[in-house]
């Protein structure tokens, strides 16, 4: 794993949208942590969640209720809406489905960079945005507009 933080944001769609600049600034307060394989990230229903992650290497479960929602592996993120919610209420299990490397990042460093920043704020948005149209489209619903 050669890469930079900035490079592993970069592959992140989260991100994606973001210059080079705020990259920076972002892996400026990120850290990698590793997760064995099948270790609980999280659990849903957690509050207080102070992290998202970027995964670096390895896979992560996504469960609801036992069932796997769906499987991530390098360069998805995970657990961004609770960190940037005010509720902070984790909305599934993850679980390292192999060992896993991630870059983490908190909330209270995230938060005083996104207030002061609306740039990052809207980029953050735009990718939510795409992320629920994908979901219901998935999930057959009736439309976002």
């Amino acid at each position: 794993m050669q890469e930079t933080y900035e490079e592993a944001l970069s592959h992140a769609s989260l991100f994606q949208a973001f210059t080079d600049r705020q990259r920076q600034q972002v892996a400026s307060i990120a850290k990698t942590r590793q997760f064995d394989e099948g270790e609980t990230m999280v659990t849903a229903g957690s509050s207080g969640a102070l992290a998202m992650w970027i995964i670096l290497d390895g896979e992560v479960d996504v469960l609801r209720d036992g069932t796997k929602l769906a499987t991530l592996g390098p360069g998805d993120h995970v657990g961004e809406v609770a960190v940037l919610s005010r509720e902070s209420k984790r909305t599934a299990d993850l679980v390292a489905a192999k060992p896993t490397t991630v870059l983490q990042i908190t909330k209270w460093d995230l938060e005083p960079m996104v207030r002061a920043n609306p740039d990052l704020a809207f980029a953050i948005i735009e990718e939510l945005a795409h992320r629920l149209e994908a979901a219901d489209v998935r999930f057959g619903g009736a439309g976002t507009d």
